[in-house]
């Protein structure tokens, strides 16, 4: 990767870790590692802990992986790690695995500096492209990923991880799509020069809407152009208080989805109101 590429890169991170009123840096040794475990342990809880141990970290990160912690002032209050991976065409890509932020701590664009640092660092070593798993249902995700970050979602894969035992995920199948960050694509760089992703879902086919707080199919052929689906405002809200509800909407939402991302659409982008615009059309080449 060039050096000018690379310094815009660690500009645009430092600017949002300074908006964001934090430091960002990798965690070196097994002291350290043991930062980003417990700030798993504490987004995830669950008997057994997410199982990262400081040691597994510490391998990992010797050996290549990205691992990460925000700090405001001596305190750790957000982590991440990412290893390499490799798509099935065989392109060399950044996994990113783990990123959690503490729950006091949310609501900062902190999850959103510690992304564009780990996009600076994915750069520096000579990655283009950075992907992770995000249950397709969180609204809040979704907003990130899309018009903060400027991702594109290609694949949709049902109950990725099987049964998860933390408390967020307990009882619910973990449906996940992959969020593809093509880091110099057009769409990326103006996230990075904070214009505004938002999108007007006006003219739009409705494929999946939000009636009474439940969702409502409606049949659209698959040789439409695009499609709205769209989403509850807290599927974690509703997960805990509704369970049977919280399922309804995640079988519809996989009703939706995971045809067209399998017949070659892609999640393009997400309105103010909430629903993802699912696109029947190519998607943008890095440059």
């Amino acid at each position: 990767m060039t050096q000018p590429v690379v310094a815009r890169a660690i500009a645009d991170a430092t600017s949002r870790s300074t908006a964001a009123e934090v430091s960002i840096r990798i965690l070196s040794g097994t002291a350290e590692q043991n930062f980003a475990r417990n700030i798993f342990d504490e987004v995830w809880p669950s008997a057994e802990g997410t199982q990262i141990t400081a040691n597994l970290l510490q391998a990992m990160a010797h050996n290549g992986t990205y691992v990460s912690g925000v700090f405001i002032g001596d305190e750790v209050v957000a982590a991440a790690f990412a290893f390499p991976g490799v798509d099935n065409a065989g392109h060399l890509h950044l996994h990113s695995h783990m990123a959690a932020v503490k729950e006091k701590y949310r609501n900062r664009n902190i999850g959103s500096a510690l992304k564009w640092h780990q996009r600076a660092w994915a750069l520096e070593h000579g990655y283009e492209t950075i992907t992770w798993t995000f249950d397709p249902l969180v609204r809040r995700n979704a907003k990130l990923n899309l018009i903060k970050l400027g991702v594109r979602v290609f694949e949709y894969f049902p109950d990725f991880y099987g049964d998860l035992p933390d408390a967020l995920n307990a009882g619910d199948p973990t449906d996940r799509v992959i969020a593809r960050w093509e880091l110099l694509t057009n769409q990326v760089l103006a996230a990075a020069s904070n214009q505004n992703l938002e999108q007007s879902g006006s003219g739009i086919a409705v494929a999946l809407e939000k009636i009474d707080g439940k969702p409502v199919q409606h049949e659209i052929s698959l040789n439409s152009s695009q499609v709205l689906c769209y989403l509850p405002s807290d599927i974690i809200e509703v997960r805990s208080q509704e369970p049977a509800l919280a399922l309804e909407w995640r079988l519809a939402l996989r009703n939706q989805l995971q045809p067209r991302l399998n017949a070659g659409w892609h999640i393009s982008g997400f309105t103010s109101d909430g629903a993802y615009i699912v696109s029947n059309n190519k998607r943008e080449k890095v440059r």
